[in-house]
């Protein structure tokens, strides 16, 4: 995709080496479903479940479970696993995904998203549509935190990295938050509305961003506390993904259905449309590498992976053909 020129062969090797060494410092995560090409009963399905790159997206490679699986996200915790939240339970990987085992029971389906915790590799919560699920014990049990919650379909949640014990859920009634690590839950924003992913701020943590069904993009600049509306362009089509600049935290990028890609370079105050080689406008993941914040990479529905290298202003198709890419996450050298 990046086409770099050189005048000799040694600044050739210089920049082969720089690629090389940008390419070390991280791993990028895709969890894939493809309802169109999957084959029942095959061993090996090319478009189901965990895909890996270690070029900044560049190339892929299939890691572990290869049966059919509804895959909707993967992060790395901090002690060298991998965490996927599946239709049929939250599965664990100590082995980079080469062997996977469901850790949860037969009431747990349907999970959305998985967060370990920063710090405590034996904590982990998962969203689901049946409400936020927690274990201690590094995946041996598990239990529903619902407590407080009005209705239980929860998309997505967050880990406050600023305080301790605090989490904010995403549900179909609006944003909720936990103040003792999951134990009760309280309404703190966006009441009535369907809300399916939070993000919070990667150098502020005050500030959030809440993407909903239906009324576009919220952000919050205490917390959580209160909401403002930040984009009516947005509005009438679901935003599934939103991604940050790692830092330059003014620079927004927002998935949605239907209407694609949105930028903004000023926090959300204004917003523009960066569909310009997207196949597919229907967004459910993107994310911009830690590495090198121009690579962004969008997950279609039915569409692929997109990537563009130069900050949104063009996308170009990138692997998974006709594929759901419902997550990307990264894992930073060192983390």
């Amino acid at each position: 995709m990046t086409s770099r020129s050189s005048l000799s062969i040694c600044l050739l090797g210089l920049v082969l080496l720089s690629d090389f060494s940008h390419a070390q410092e991280e791993t990028i995560y895709m969890s894939v479903l493809s309802s169109r090409k999957h084959r029942i009963g095959a061993s090996d399905n090319p478009l189901v479940g965990l895909f890996v790159s270690a070029d900044r997206g560049l190339t892929w490679s299939h890691s572990g479970w290869r049966e059919y699986i509804r895959m909707f996200s993967t992060r790395p915790g901090t002690d060298s696993t991998l965490w996927s939240a599946c239709g049929n339970g939250v599965l664990r990987s100590t082995d980079n995904g080469r062997r996977w085992r469901v850790t949860t029971g037969w009431d747990v389906t349907e999970v959305l998203r998985v967060i370990p915790h920063p710090t405590d590799p034996q904590l982990v919560l998962a969203a689901t549509a049946y409400g936020i699920i927690r274990t201690r014990d590094g995946g041996e049990s598990w239990t529903f935190q619902r407590k407080g919650f009005r209705t239980t379909f929860t998309p997505d949640l967050i880990i406050d990295r600023s305080r301790t014990g605090r989490l904010l859920a995403a549900s179909e009634g609006g944003v909720y938050e936990s103040t003792d690590g999951g134990d009760s839950w309280s309404l703190t924003g966006l009441d009535g509305i369907i809300t399916n992913v939070l993000l919070q701020d990667p150098l502020a943590p005050n500030i959030l961003w809440a993407g909903t069904e239906e009324k576009g993009l919220f952000r919050s600049d205490d917390g959580g506390r209160s909401w403002t509306d930040s984009g009516k362009k947005i509005h009438g089509s679901p935003v599934y993904s939103i991604a940050v600049h790692p830092t330059r935290p003014s620079l927004v990028f927002v998935g949605t259905y239907g209407q694609g890609i949105f930028r903004s370079r000023d926090g959300g105050l204004s917003w523009e449309s960066v569909n310009r080689g997207l196949g597919n406008l229907d967004i459910h993941s993107l994310l911009v590498l830690p590495s090198d914040p121009n690579i962004v990479l969008a997950g279609t529905l039915n569409g692929g992976l997109y990537r563009s290298s130069d900050g949104g202003n063009s996308w170009a198709f990138n692997s998974q053909e006709g594929s759901q890419v419902w997550g990307l996450s990264v894992r930073s050298r060192g983390k």
